[in-house]
């Protein structure tokens, strides 16, 4: 509604703009319906806690491919020995033994190399990967890994790889106690190694039976029979079943939770909604036969689990979610399974986080929460998460799913994804938990993993990427002691932008003369920013420039940049562009006048 008048003119003079852009990126609506506080696009561009729009920290490289060509060093009098990473970095995990602190890393090569603080690069002893994804769970002081394709293995606290040898002897299933042993019966296996000690309780029964002597070289679907001596004349004799170890074959999708490892396998023998889960503890047991679950029996494959709250373990299916409580207390087959969705599944394994008490991943239709889900099952509405953004999520490559990556680090859900004919991913989405919003994208990153390390306690985003390059957000500085080489990706500038709603002035019939636009900024650097100033008319996809080359002066809490905008000629709605080559733009709110064009309706008279 008008608030002013120019006399001269008898105009209204009406006004719009933005008090903040804690509404996020708003590009799935058109220009001129978005919220109050959002706008159109946003590259590079971070939201703070004020609300204010703000480029992006960036990455600080910290182990790279090497190209010896490149680097001017004289290797023959070095005396240690240089261990790079080799494009692409395919996964990696934190792996915290008490006493020492890696990074293990999955490279292009085939190798499982560790990162220590600092990023010094060591190969672990005889780790090697054949697949084409690498999984890590750690229990314990072991990492385990899969790559769909060779058995399960690990690593020690001693950077060592270490083999599972199936057909070993790991437990006696008591089948029958006995009673009226007056000592302990000796225990005598049909074959091999194996030896063991009974215990007896109240009443000369047989309770339990210490395993002295794994053996080695059973069958691992065989198991040797065993007996128990006989008790003295009037008893019962007690009688077992040998348990034997087994792994799985081909193990693909691993996971940790309640000290027991779960995964489902890559065996075309093996159905794709089963998971085999180890015995407590040891991961280096696991009963194929009994301990197994399946999980829907409707052939909708697995590709996702995520261990959540108490004893939960999410199971995300192409389809459909489920629900395991995995009750320490009871036995795998007792454990209760329960649909959650049978309309919305999980495209990427490594999208799945756990963001506050709700849990974020990828499905066909954008971003999706189990919390939404949930509100949608009651309601029969669920929209994903990432609505506002939809046209993006559209341009994921679908045939490249698989190769999405997520992690969640201060209130912030961070997303890489292919677009278009890309087939790795070349942008990141970002999601503010704390506004509710989406950043809009970034650029320049091409991560392939996530991992979240704690060094001597101090907790970092890193990720490795398509490139062999393994970095770390640069976002642990505060803010006030931040400097322009903050805002560098390995030292290189890169754009940020963002490009406002649509002004509408409050009228949507009426076309406007513009009369001023102002645009509030803070540069806290020392060093000057420089920025270009655009405007769109009506929608259009084609910027006219407003301003270029503006200087942002350093150590400046509020830049007031004011621009007349009469000789900008009659428009219905106006959008701004605000951009910046290099450094840190802030933009903190935009205000935008115009002169309203009176509409005479036509008078009829009879």
């Amino acid at each position: 509604m008008p608030i002013l008048f120019n006399n001269s003119l008898d105009d209204p003079l009406i006004f719009d703009g933005n008090d903040s852009f804690s509404g996020g990126q708003f590009s799935a609506s058109r220009d001129n319906l978005m919220p109050a506080n959002s706008y159109d696009i946003g590259k590079n561009i971070d939201i703070d806690p004020f609300g204010n729009a703000a480029t992006r920290r960036g990455g600080l490289l910290q182990i790279a491919y090497l190209t010896w060509e490149d680097v001017a060093v004289n290797w023959e009098a070095e005396e240690s020995l240089w261990e790079g990473l080799e494009a692409p970095v395919v996964s990696c995990a934190y792996f915290d033994t008490g006493p020492n602190e890696y990074i293990l890393v999955a490279d292009g090569a085939g190798y499982i190399k560790a990162i220590s603080e600092g990023g010094a690069t060591q190969a672990v002893t005889g780790a090697t990967y054949t697949g084409t994804n690498v999984r890590f769970a750690q229990m314990g002081s072991r990492m385990y890994f899969t790559d769909e394709s060779a058995a399960l293995r690990y690593i020690d606290s001693a950077l060592a790889d270490q083999s599972i040898v199936a057909g070993k002897v790991t437990d006696i299933d008591i089948t029958e106690q006995g009673e009226g042993y007056t000592s302990a019966p000796a225990v005598t296996f049909s074959s091999g190694s194996a030896t063991a000690t009974a215990n007896l309780g109240y009443g000369g029964k047989v309770v339990s039976v210490t395993i002295t002597d794994a053996g080695s070289g059973y069958s691992a679907t065989t198991p040797p029979t065993m007996t128990f001596a006989a008790p003295p004349s009037g008893g019962t004799q007690a009688t077992g079943t040998v348990r034997i170890t087994q792994t799985p074959s081909k193990p693909k999708l691993l996971v940790s939770q309640k000290n027991r490892l779960f995964a489902t396998s890559a065996d075309s023998s093996v159905p794709v909604d089963l998971i085999y889960v180890s015995d407590v503890i040891d991961g280096e047991s696991w009963d194929l036969a009994a301990n197994q679950i399946v999980v829907g029996d409707d052939g909708d494959p697995i590709t996702a689990m995520m261990p959540w709250q108490e004893n939960t373990l999410l199971v995300f299916k192409e389809r459909s979610i489920y629900s395991v409580d995995t009750n320490p207390l009871k036995q795998p087959w007792e454990w209760e399974i329960k649909l959650i969705n049978n309309r919305t599944g999980c495209v990427a394994d490594k999208t799945v986080q756990q963001v506050g008490a709700d849990v974020f991943f990828l499905t066909r239709q954008g971003v999706q929460s189990i919390q939404t889900i949930q509100a949608g099952t009651r309601t029969d509405v669920s929209q994903p998460i990432s609505t506002p953004i939809d046209e993006y999520m559209e341009r994921i490559n679908k045939d490249a799913l698989g190769t999405c990556c997520a992690v969640y680090w201060r209130n912030r859900y961070f997303l890489a994804a292919p677009l278009d004919s890309a087939t790795t991913p070349d942008t990141v989405f970002v999601y503010n938990k704390q506004v509710e919003a989406w950043c809009g994208f970034w650029s320049g990153w091409e991560p392939r993993t996530f991992v979240i390390s704690a060094f001597e306690g101090k907790l970092k985003m890193n990720w490795g990427d398509q490139q062999g390059y393994f970095f770390t957000w640069g976002d642990s500085t505060a803010e006030a002691s931040t400097t322009a080489a903050d805002y560098k990706d390995a030292g290189e500038d890169y754009e940020s932008y963002i490009i406002t709603r649509a002004y509408r002035y409050g009228d949507t019939w009426g076309d406007k003369i513009g009369y001023s636009v102002q645009f509030n900024l803070e540069n806290n650097h020392s060093t000057d920013v420089t920025g270009n100033l655009y405007y769109y008319k009506d929608l259009s996809d084609s910027a006219q420039t407003l301003a270029t080359s503006v200087t942002l002066p350093a150590n400046t809490g509020l830049i007031r940049k004011g621009y007349n905008l009469i000789s900008k000629g009659r428009f219905n709605q106006l959008q701004f562009k605000i951009q910046a080559d290099g450094g840190r733009l802030a933009l903190q709110s935009v205000q935008t006048s115009a002169f309203g064009q009176p509409i005479d309706p036509q008078i009829c008279r009879h």
